[in-house]
């Protein structure tokens, strides 16, 4: 197990390694699946997009375009095949998130909501008794 501190200096060290390797090139948002789901980042500038996630990354509030690219990652990896200076786009998005959370740039998922959302969903689905024994 990774002690906190450890984390911490590995996380600092990957944002450091990814803000200066990548080459802001766009190639990672134009292999995304999920732009056509995130409504702020249609129509961006693929390079302009990175550059806001890589402003998140560094600890500004980056754009909306970047923020709502941040929120519909889904780590497909389609953006890890695109990157041609192997940055580890799928990475950066996920620290990127990580770092928005923390400084209130973008809201924290609720995880007591979403449950109530899958449980709504399942009773949908479920027979009574698959309630019983799931839910």
């Amino acid at each position: 197990m990774v002690a906190h501190e450890d984390w911490s200096a590995l996380r600092a060290a990957e944002t450091a390694r990814m803000l200066a390797a990548c080459t802001r090139c766009g190639a990672c948002f134009e292999a995304c699946p999920m732009i056509p789901y995130a409504p702020d980042a249609r129509g961006t500038d693929a390079k302009a997009a990175v550059i806001g996630v890589l402003d998140v990354l560094a600890g500004g509030a980056g754009d909306a375009a970047a923020r709502n690219w941040i929120s519909v990652c889904t780590r497909s990896g389609s953006c890890n095949e695109a990157c041609p200076e192997a940055v580890n786009p799928m990475l950066m998005l996920r620290l990127a998130k990580w770092q928005a959370q923390e400084g209130g740039v973008i809201p924290r998922r609720n995880a007591a909501e979403t449950m109530s959302r899958v449980k709504v969903f399942a009773r949908l689905s479920f027979t009574e008794k698959e309630q019983g024994e799931w839910l």
